[in-house]
């Protein structure tokens, strides 16, 4: 109920700030895992693609930060 008092781009920025990062450890450590009891499968291979995925979404995103005006409400 609290997101509620949020404005939207606060929101997206918290869920692109923590959700981003944690899918991306989650997504990781389970195909690690999988991968190391069964081998390499199809399902492992896409969390692999997805964990990848997001580390160049992550990089490109600290990137794009660094150059632009500091503020986290800028327009």
């Amino acid at each position: 109920m609290i997101w509620a008092f949020f404005t939207r781009r606060f929101r997206l920025w918290l869920l692109f700030a923590l959700g981003v990062p944690l899918l991306r450890r989650v997504l990781g450590g389970v195909g690690e895992s999988l991968e190391q009891r069964s081998g390499q499968t199809a399902l492992t291979r896409g969390l692999r693609s997805g964990t990848r995925h997001l580390e160049r979404y992550d990089r490109r995103a600290h990137r794009e930060a660094r150059r632009a005006p500091r503020g986290l409400f800028r327009r």
